[in-house]
């Protein structure tokens, strides 16, 4: 296959000098791919878990997420190899892993891993494509070296262009916002604190709710009704993020109930265990499932859990819901076996899940669980940061929602309200864009420096992308940032458009 000189080509291929060269991943990348990753959930080099590498090998497998072999921006060196460092377990799993990777003719050094997803917008008027950042690691020896910011900075480069090739309405990750701010990222939505329950600190149970219903562990039969809950809050949400088409949904469901090639399968690593509550109408009548949990188990026999995700049918009564699934999953977890034999005593259940998500409330209400503390406002796990490179294509892309948020808008605008929104917006952000309002529907245009009309709403990157994505309203953004400028005749309009919005996830993972 010929080069491309595309960063977002598949066939794109550069050379840094020093054997160093930039690339898209290939099935050939595996190992290396899986080595690296680690590192971006702080293991240490050369000293990476077993655990770890197994939890994010689904990246690299192209059943767990469509194409995602090849959705890896690499710097890979091809330099002649050194003989791998010796092991005192050369046997391991992670070994073999590390020497498979290292003996390569291009071993890879660096990684920026972007995933195609899906986020809805107003309850489904509109679904757009979205670039997932999810791996960024590079070797120590390189990033520290002269030149190692200029690795990362072009694989961003690779991923920003690949999200555009894509018509990626914007970008999205998590991590530390003193480096993802220097990608063009900023803080633009929050997955919420998550909730933590003591098992010791549980209230009394109520018997009317436990034998109302039952936990058992899901069995590939149930990934239809799985992928019913998945989606089951989209149609009401204000923002909604999951896995994209119907296939990769029915693939992760299917690897996380331990449908997995053999090369990802060990004894010594099992399946963490999915369970769905199930109810009966009558005695007589067949179950139905209502609720799910996925538990992330730290090992066996640990009395810590995981749950991500948590979901639910919005229609069964979800106080009685809430109530019953905690308790069952304490028992049921610690009826799991053990590899010694003991019995597990759950101490502990984190409960991944975003603040808007509607189990949250009555796991508060019942006092079966309490928010999980914060270190700060950018703490990793509930940290979003969104990065809009182009403010024409996000505009385009949302228009459903903007025309939807217009129409629920008429008491206020009236029928024959007309205005214009001249957006100014950074460089970085593709420019400004000049939104037109006629007849209770909007359209979206670039703006060209020196033309009519005139900026009438202008904002630094922050609170613009802040702004878009309903994280906060302009007054608050006012109030916080002084260049944000909006003349009077159009903060109505502004406030239709783009109101506060809460985002609501089920398949978070």
């Amino acid at each position: 296959m010929a080069s491309s000189q595309d960063p977002g080509d598949p066939a794109y291929r550069r050379s840094l000098g020093g054997g160093l060269v930039l690339r898209w991943s290939t099935t050939a990348d595996r190992a290396g791919c899986m080595m690296l990753s680690p590192l971006a959930l702080q293991q240490q080099e050369g000293h990476e878990s077993e655990f770890f590498v197994r939890l994010l090998e689904p990246l690299v497998d192209g059943a767990f997420y469509k194409g995602s072999s090849t959705d890896w921006a690499l710097c890979v060196d091809t330099s002649p190899t050194q003989k791998p460092v010796e092991s005192n377990n050369p046997e391991s799993y992670v070994d073999k892993l590390r020497r498979s990777a290292e003996s390569a003719p291009e071993r890879v050094i660096a990684v920026v891993y972007c995933v195609p997803v899906e986020f809805a917008f107003e309850g489904d008027a509109v679904r757009v494509p979205v670039s997932n950042v999810q791996i960024v690691a590079c070797k120590s020896t390189y990033r520290l070296a002269a030149g190692g910011p200029n690795i990362m900075d072009a694989l961003f480069e690779m991923v920003k262009a690949r999200a555009r090739s894509t018509r990626c309405a914007f970008m999205v990750t998590n991590g530390l916002p003193q480096y993802y701010r220097t990608k063009g990222f900023e803080y633009a939505l929050s997955m919420g604190r998550g909730l933590v329950t003591h098992v010791s600190a549980l209230p009394p149970a109520s018997p009317p709710t436990q034998c109302r219903y039952s936990l058992r562990r899901a069995t590939p039969l149930d990934i239809p009704d799985l992928e019913r809950l998945v989606l089951a809050p989209r149609a009401t949400a204000e923002i909604f993020h999951a896995v994209g088409d119907t296939a990769t949904m029915r693939a992760q469901l299917a690897w996380l109930l331990g449908q997995r090639p053999p090369a990802y399968s060990s004894p010594e690593d099992p399946v963490d265990p999915f369970f769905v509550l199930e109810t009966r109408a009558a005695p007589e009548a067949p179950p139905r499932v209502v609720a799910a949990a996925f538990l992330r188990m730290y090992e066996p026999g640990s009395p810590r859990i995981t749950v991500n995700p948590l979901l639910w049918d919005g229609a069964e009564n979800a106080s009685a819901v809430a109530q019953a699934l905690v308790r069952e999953l304490v028992q049921a977890v610690e009826a799991l076996p053990t590899p010694d034999g003991s019995q597990t005593k759950v101490a502990v259940i984190r409960w991944s899940m975003v603040d808007a998500h509607p189990l949250r409330r009555w796991l508060l209400a019942h006092e079966l669980a309490v928010p999980a503390p914060e270190t700060s406002r950018y703490e990793h796990t509930s940290t979003w940061w969104v990065a809009i490179d182009s403010l024409p294509r996000f505009l385009e892309a949302l228009l459903p929602a903007l025309n939807r948020r217009l129409a629920r808008a008429k008491g206020v605008l009236g029928a024959n309200y007309t205005g214009i929104l001249h957006i100014a917006a950074p460089r970085a952000s593709g420019g400004g864009a000049v939104l037109r309002v006629a007849d209770g529907l909007a359209t979206v245009a670039p703006a060209i420096a020196g033309q009519a009309p005139a900026p009438n709403v202008s904002l630094p990157r922050v609170p613009l992308i802040q702004l878009m994505m309903g994280y906060a309203e302009w007054q608050e953004l006012k109030a916080l940032f002084p260049d944000v400028a909006i003349e009077p005749a159009v903060q109505p309009l502004v406030e239709i458009l783009f109101p506060k919005r809460h985002l609501g996830s089920t398949m978070n993972l």
